[in-house]
C-alpha cells in the first residue's frame, strides 16, 4: 500500500473520527457561548487538553469556522454562517413536519394537522387522517377561526400582542362574532403554562383537539400542530399525557427547523463534553 493510501486510511480510521468528534465538540461549546471562550475555558468545557484545543482551533480557524475576537477569545467564525444558510435554505416546514406527524398518528391512531395563521383564520397546510373507522375529517386548505382552534391558540399564545389584537378585531369585523378578550388572554396564558393548547369542542362540538406551536430558527412562531379526536371518544383523563406528546412532537419539528430552545444549550454542552472525552 502506498504512503498516500496509508494516510487516507488513517484519516478515515478511529483517529480521524476522533478528530471530527473533537472539532464538533469545540463548535458546540462555542455555539453555547456566542461571545467566545478562552482556550483554557474551551479545554474545561470539552474535557480536552489545552494542547489539543490549540491545535484543533487552528484547524477550524483555517476553514473560517472559528475566529479570534478582539479580546483574545475564540468564537464561531463566518464559515458557520455559510453552513447555516445552506441548512436553512433547504428547509420546508411541511417536509420537516411530516415524519413527526406520521409518528404522532402512529402513537395515537388519531388525526394530526399542521396549520398556519391567516388572520382571522388558521389554514390547514397538511394533515394525516385517523386510522380508525370513525375519525375527524378535514381537508388541506380548509380554514377555521384562529381564536377557537387549538392550532390558532397555540400560535397566538406565542405571537406579539399586536398580532393577537389584530386577530380579535378581524374576528369581529370579518367573521361577525365578538371575542371575550379577557377570556382569550387567560386561555393563551394557560397555553404558555401547560405547553399545549386545547379546543374542547369550541370550534366544532364533535371534535376535541390539542395543539402546540412550531418555531423557526429565529424563535418566531410560524405554525402549530394538533391532534384531533372525536369528542365522544376523547378520554379527558389523558389530556395531560396527549398534550405533552403533542408538545414534544412540535418541539422536534421546531428543532429540525433550527430552533434552539434554552434546554438545547445544556444538551449542546453535554454533547461537547462527551465528544471531547472520546
Amino acid at each position: 500500500m502506498s504512503e498516500d493510501s496509508n494516510s487516507e486510511a488513517k484519516r478515515r480510521g478511529p483517529d480521524g473520527l476522533r478528530a471530527a468528534d473533537r472539532a464538533m465538540a469545540l463548535l458546540f461549546a462555542l455555539a453555547v457561548h456566542p461571545s467566545g471562550l478562552s482556550l483554557a475555558d474551551l479545554a474545561r468545557e470539552t474535557g480536552m487538553t489545552l494542547t489539543t484545543v490549540h491545535r484543533m482551533v487552528g484547524t477550524l480557524r483555517a476553514q473560517r469556522l472559528t475566529r479570534e475576537t478582539t479580546n483574545g477569545r475564540q468564537a464561531l467564525g463566518p464559515g458557520t454562517l455559510i453552513l447555516a444558510r445552506g441548512f436553512l435554505g433547504g428547509l420546508d416546514f411541511r417536509v420537516e413536519a411530516l415524519p413527526v406527524l406520521v409518528e404522532l398518528r402512529e402513537a395515537t391512531d388519531e388525526a394530526c394537522h399542521l396549520g398556519t395563521l391567516a388572520n382571522p383564520h388558521i389554514v390547514y397546510v397538511d394533515k394525516l387522517d385517523s386510522t380508525r373507522t370513525v375519525g375527524v375529517v378535514t381537508r388541506i386548505g380548509a380554514t377555521a377561526p384562529a381564536v377557537t382552534t387549538s392550532i390558532g391558540r397555540a400560535i397566538l399564545a406565542y405571537s406579539q400582542s399586536s398580532t393577537v389584537e389584530a386577530v380579535i378585531e378581524s374576528t369581529r369585523t370579518q367573521l361577525g362574532f365578538t371575542v371575550d378578550e379577557a377570556a382569550l388572554l387567560r386561555e393563551l396564558e394557560s397555553v404558555r403554562h401547560l405547553g399545549y393548547s386545547r379546543d374542547l369542542g369550541e370550534s366544532e362540538p364533535s371534535v376535541t383537539s390539542l395543539g402546540a406551536p412550531v418555531f423557526d430558527e429565529s424563535a418566531h412562531v410560524i405554525a402549530a400542530i394538533s391532534l384531533s379526536v372525536p369528542t365522544e371518544r376523547f378520554d379527558g383523563s389523558r389530556s395531560e399525557e396527549l398534550g405533552r406528546l403533542v408538545r414534544i412532537s412540535a418541539d422536534r419539528i421546531s428543532m429540525a427547523l433550527g430552533y434552539a430552545p434554552e434546554l438545547s444549550a445544556n444538551e449542546a454542552a453535554n454533547v461537547a463534553g462527551a465528544a471531547g472525552k472520546k
